[in-house]
C-alpha cells in the first residue's frame, strides 16, 4: 500500500499554533507611531534639539551623537523645580546616569556618552524628568550613538554579547532540529534557544543602530525567536522533512 505524503492529522495543530504565534509576534513587533515626546509644564532640549520634534519610536529618526561627545540636556519650567533626572532606556528598562536636587525654573546636564560607550552603542532613549510642587515634567528622545568604523558595535560588551546569544541560540536550534522525535525535553529547549536568538538579535538590531527596542519590539523578537525554535524542535529542518518524504516515495 501506498505511503501517502501528507502530515499526520495530529502535527496540523501544531502547525497551526507554531503560525498563530508567529503572526502575533509580527504584530507585536510592528513599530507604532510615537506621539510628541514631553509630558507636563515644561520645554527641553536633547542634544541641542527641541525634544517636541522629537519622536522615540522603534523607527522614529535619532540625534546622532559621536561614542566620545557629551550630550548636553536641558529642561525649563515656569515654576521652580525640586529635582531632576536624566535616565537612559532599552526596551523599557531605564538605568539613572544622573539624579539629584536642584532649584530655580531651569536646569541644564550632559551624558557622557564614552562612560557608556564600552557597554554599547547604537539607538537609545534618552529621558530627561524634572518635578516641583504639585508638577512634574518628561521629555524623551532617540540619540544614536556611532563611531568612526561601521564594525564597532562588535568591540562593545552588548554587541559582543548580543553576537554570542545570537550565535547560541542560533547553533543550538540547529543542533535541535537534527534531533527531532529523539528527545521529549526538544520542544522545551527549542523554545528556550528560540529565545536566546531574537534577544541576540534583538540586541545587534540596536546596537547597529537598525531599530530601536521599544517593547513591543522587543518582545515580538522573543516571541518570533521562541517560535523558531519551537518548530525546527518539532519538525526539523524544512530541508529534511523534504528529503524525508522523497526517502518514502
Amino acid at each position: 500500500m501506498p505511503t501517502l505524503d501528507c502530515p499526520p492529522e495530529s502535527s496540523m495543530p501544531r502547525r497551526l499554533a507554531i503560525a498563530l504565534v508567529v503572526v502575533l509576534a509580527l504584530v507585536a513587533a510592528w513599530p507604532a507611531p510615537a506621539p510628541a515626546t514631553v509630558v507636563g509644564p515644561c520645554t527641553a532640549a536633547i542634544a541641542d534639539q527641541d525634544a517636541s520634534s522629537l519622536f522615540d519610536g522603534a523607527r522614529d529618526d535619532a540625534v546622532t551623537v559621536d561614542r566620545n561627545s557629551l550630550v548636553p540636556v536641558r529642561m525649563t519650567s515656569e515654576q521652580p523645580m525640586t529635582r531632576l533626572k536624566v535616565e537612559l532606556e532599552f526596551a523599557g528598562v531605564r538605568f539613572t546616569v544622573h539624579d539629584r536636587p536642584t532649584t530655580g525654573t531651569s536646569w541644564a546636564s550632559e551624558v557622557p556618552v564614552d562612560d557608556y560607550g564600552l557597554y554599547g552603542m547604537g539607538l537609545w532613549k534618552v529621558v530627561a524628568s524634572g518635578e516641583g510642587a504639585g508638577f512634574d515634567c518628561e521629555a524623551t528622545g532617540l540619540i544614536d550613538v556611532e563611531d568612526d568604523h561601521v564594525l564597532d558595535p562588535l568591540s562593545t560588551i552588548a554587541g559582543l554579547a548580543g553576537l554570542a546569544l545570537a550565535l547560541a541560540g542560533a547553533l543550538g536550534v540547529l543542533a535541535i532540529s537534527a534531533r527531532v522525535g529523539k528527545a521529549r525535553s526538544a520542544p522545551v529547549a527549542g523554545v528556550f534557544l528560540g529565545v536566546l536568538l531574537g534577544a541576540g538579535v534583538c540586541v545587534l538590531l540596536q546596537q547597529f543602530s537598525v531599530v530601536y527596542p521599544t517593547v513591543g519590539v522587543a518582545g515580538g523578537l522573543l516571541a518570533i525567536g521562541a517560535a523558531v525554535g519551537l518548530a525546527f524542535s518539532l519538525f526539523g529542518l524544512p530541508l529534511r522533512s523534504s528529503d524525508a518524504r522523497n526517502e518514502i516515495r
